[in-house]
């Protein structure tokens, strides 16, 4: 059995996708940041996978560094071990 994955997604799937509510994702689209369409006459928003997709790497870039910490950085790290602490 085929799987067709749907190209546009509306509002609650893309906050599901991205993690986030409802209402941001109507937000980042009225501000422009994330971009879709508005269907006519109803006003329902729908947004393209690629868009969704450039809005979570955009997301994730800004939580984590692209590149890998050196290894001689972290053998200069000392650790303390506490009462019950474990590593």
């Amino acid at each position: 059995m085929t799987t067709k994955t749907k190209e546009f997604l509306n509002v609650r799937e893309t906050a599901e996708q991205l993690c986030v509510h409802e209402n941001t994702i109507r937000n980042w689209h009225e501000r422009g940041q994330l971009h879709g369409i508005k269907l006519p006459g109803s006003g329902f928003r729908r947004f393209p996978r690629e868009e969704i997709e450039r809005m979570r790497r955009e997301m994730l870039s800004s939580y984590a560094p692209t590149t890998e910490i050196p290894e001689e950085a972290l053998s200069d790290i000392e650790v303390t071990v506490i009462d019950g602490d474990t590593l």
